[in-house]
């Protein structure tokens, strides 16, 4: 009987230890596959130059030209969200230790300083737009710094989805309008927009700001974009008065092929008077808004 109880208390032992080893082996396997996941998950991005229907960014100057309103649209699907905002600002009169500032043979401070700022959006929502203001300069206890001069930049947005990456970069154009002119442009000089009548408009905007876009709002049937798009602002509840547009594009447009202006407001896509000049499009405009060059769809 003795020997018969030691029997099965040894398989017993040797049951449960199997069972243990069982359990250990299955979460020693759950756990590789984790790590396997997240070992090959999204390692290198992919640049999102332009897709007509993908996400998108709209720039807003305040003011005073001190921050822009990050304006992302079509970010539904995302799962997250990050920017980095790269610009120049002037020196103060002081050399800023590691800045890069260029000193002539008498001291005096010249060039420009490299700015970044860096941030994240919350998409816990899911919403399909996001806004977030970003600051020229830090804030402490109440009390800003900002930069100064600040006018060309690069805004790089770094989106996932599953086990994709995106990366998406915007080129910008922040500008205190010269009221004497009255004269508009993009940071790669194609896009140039000369404002009509009293020059007094500018001068209570305060600041305009033009960026390219990665994506355009829904696009009229049977149209499709030619070129690059740009979006032009000014700072939210005010209005650009009407004037002149021209779009200089790489090569001669088809024939057919319109300027449109996406007019926010409204929600929609307006034809523009558009007149050819070999490569450069022109046309009178009511005011700021999306401006594209769309053609026929093939």
């Amino acid at each position: 009987m003795d020997k018969l109880k030691s029997w099965f208390l040894l398989h017993k032992i040797t049951a449960i230890l199997i069972i243990v080893l069982i359990f250990i082996g299955v979460g020693g396997v759950l756990a590789f596959q984790g790590l396997t996941a997240k070992q090959s998950g999204p390692t290198e991005e992919i640049d999102l130059t332009f897709d007509a229907e993908g996400p998108f960014a709209l720039l807003f100057p305040r003011r005073d030209g001190n921050a822009l309103s990050l304006n992302l649209q079509r970010t539904g699907s995302y799962d997250s969200i990050s920017y980095e905002l790269a610009y120049t600002s002037t020196p103060d009169e002081k050399v800023v230790a590691g800045s890069k500032i260029s000193e002539d043979g008498e001291g005096n401070t010249s060039g420009s300083i490299d700015r970044g700022v860096m941030g994240t959006i919350d998409t816990k929502e899911k919403k399909g737009e996001y806004e977030q203001e970003i600051l020229f300069g830090t804030c402490s206890k109440n009390v800003c710094k900002y930069d100064k001069g600040v006018e060309n930049g690069t805004l790089t947005l770094h989106i996932k989805k599953g086990n994709k990456a995106f990366r998406m970069i915007t080129q910008w154009h922040l500008q205190k309008p010269d009221v004497a002119l009255g004269v508009l442009t993009s940071g790669d000089g194609h896009l140039i927009y000369k404002v009509d009548g009293d020059r007094q408009t500018l001068s209570n905007i305060g600041f305009t700001i033009i960026n390219d876009l990665t994506g355009v709002p829904k696009l009229p049937s049977g149209k499709e974009v030619l070129g690059k798009v740009y979006s032009l602002n000014v700072p939210i509840a005010k209005e650009l008065g009407g004037g002149s547009l021209s779009l200089e594009m790489a090569d001669n447009p088809p024939n057919g092929a319109k300027l449109y202006r996406y007019n926010q407001s409204k929600g929609e896509w307006q034809e523009l008077p558009t007149e050819v000049d070999g490569s450069k499009l022109s046309a009178k405009v009511d005011g700021a808004g999306i401006f594209a060059v769309l053609t026929s769809s093939k």
